[in-house]
């Protein structure tokens, strides 16, 4: 997969999702970059040829891809993956983290937690999984969502 970091393309080789979900920072999907890359990246910062906006950007966009899903709910899907309730139920469905894609192991979460679903509790779900974290919530309507008509219409679901 390619990854653009000030100009210059690196190559970020196919990760099982066990990798993936160890991601905590920006900087971890940076450290996935073959090692002498990961040098390259440092001397494009330390030189100021890029800068840390862009590493956070590139690792967001990285995110993104792998999971198909905006980067913060890929991510939050990834770190409620290992919560030990829903890892049991994914190994006992016979999902292997270390075969399948962050995709599909973002999928297989998604799929577990809402199943058994009722529609109140599914958006109530999507909704948690789709707020952007601080600072971010200017992306939240990249893909056509609007807050407050999102907002409304939970509200208008659960009653209220």
């Amino acid at each position: 997969m390619p990854v653009q970091i000030g100009g210059q393309a690196f190559s970020l080789a196919w990760r099982p999702a066990a990798e993936w979900t160890g991601i905590q920072s920006e900087m971890d999907v940076i450290r996935l970059l073959p090692e002498a890359d990961q040098d390259t990246v440092g001397r494009m910062l330390l030189d100021g040829d890029t800068s840390v906006r862009e590493l956070t950007d590139a690792a967001h966009h990285v995110l993104g891809l792998v999971t198909g899903r905006r980067w913060w709910e890929g991510h939050r899907l990834l770190s409620i993956s290992v919560q030990p309730e829903t890892l049991g139920h994914l190994a006992l469905a016979g999902v292997d983290p270390w075969t399948r894609s962050a995709f599909e192991w973002c999928a297989a979460t998604y799929a577990l937690h809402t199943r058994h679903a009722d529609e109140k509790d599914r958006m109530r779900f999507d909704f948690q999984l789709s707020i952007p974290p601080r600072g971010y919530e200017d992306e939240w309507d990249t893909d056509g969502d609007d807050p407050e008509a999102v907002q409304a219409a939970l509200t208008a679901w659960m009653g209220g």
